[in-house]
């Protein structure tokens, strides 16, 4: 079952493709195993499991992924741990309960030079 929204899979995929591989990051958004969901007011915690996902910890943060929803306003990192990995959305400001269902637009943060 698919835990992740096509946006969030986008998401995923440019945080963890150069270093889980895109064919982990794809069995992971289509095969893996619900572990928990928690929103905190100002974004959320998305964490599954896939026996494939390494054991030690790995922290995907680059590129700087950002997630838009009209004036919501956030970035995305995932964590990857005893074969679970979980999918972190931080909003510049609060973000609503609802927000998953929005027309969530990802996007890379360019470098400033």
């Amino acid at each position: 079952m698919n835990h992740f929204r096509p946006f969030e899979v986008e998401a995923l995929t440019l945080l963890g493709a150069a270093i889980l591989g895109e064919a982990l990051v794809k069995a992971v958004a289509r095969d893996s195993e619900f572990v928990s969901y928690d929103h905190s007011g100002v974004g959320y915690f998305l964490t599954v499991r896939h026996p494939l996902l390494p054991t030690g910890r790995i922290v995907l943060h680059e590129p700087m992924v950002l997630g838009r929803a009209g004036d919501i306003f956030g970035s995305y990192l995932a964590f990857v741990e005893h074969n679970e990995l979980m999918l972190e959305y931080a909003g510049f400001t609060d973000v609503p309960q609802n927000f998953r269902d929005l027309d969530v637009q990802v996007e890379v943060k360019a470098n400033a030079t």
